[in-house]
């Protein structure tokens, strides 16, 4: 019975204390007191918490890339009568020169490949060309030393393949 009784009148000072302790919403901590905004967090009702979330913000997210804003509305899906007092949070921004650089190296490499591909691939098959007319050119030659005199036909096949030939200013001695 007595173990009864100390449970019960526990339960009850436990509930006579919560009692006297506000409840807070959902980003607030009780400091004993009142309810402030956790950390992170700042009211948009009241001005210095305004100034001390820019501060803050500025302060923090400041570098040569990124700024600091002070974002309201973050909970926006939530009705008006609902939202907690504290709804402004550190957003961090990316400036508009890095964006603008960030595309243009975007781009550079986009461009890069468009205009390297073509080149790789055109080389590629110019050399397969060349080995393939050098592979010729030496079997070729093997069955014009084994028959005897080069014929005007083997004397043409065994050619190497030069692939500037046409081009003006390079196939010419």
């Amino acid at each position: 019975m007595q173990k009864v009784l100390v449970i019960l009148s526990a339960v009850l000072l436990v509930a006579a204390f919560a009692q006297d302790a506000p409840v807070c919403s959902v980003n607030q901590l009780f400091n004993g007191q009142i309810c402030t905004c956790a950390p992170g967090y700042f009211s948009s009702a009241n001005d210095e918490s305004k100034a001390r979330c820019e501060d803050e913000c500025e302060e923090v997210y400041f570098s040569l890339f990124t700024s600091g804003k002070c974002v309201n509305n973050i909970f926006g899906n939530v009705p008006k009568d609902q939202q907690p007092a504290c709804n402004l949070r550190c957003g961090l921004r990316i400036r508009l020169w890095a964006t603008v650089a960030l595309f243009t190296v975007i781009a550079a490499a986009v461009a890069t490949l468009v205009l390297l591909l073509p080149m790789c691939i055109a080389s590629c098959a110019s050399c397969l060309h060349a080995k393939k007319a050098n592979k010729n050119s030496k079997r070729v030659a093997l069955e014009t030393q084994s028959v005897g005199g080069p014929s005007k036909d083997q004397q043409v096949a065994t050619m190497g393949y030069n692939p500037y030939a046409y081009w003006p200013y390079y196939g010419r001695a």
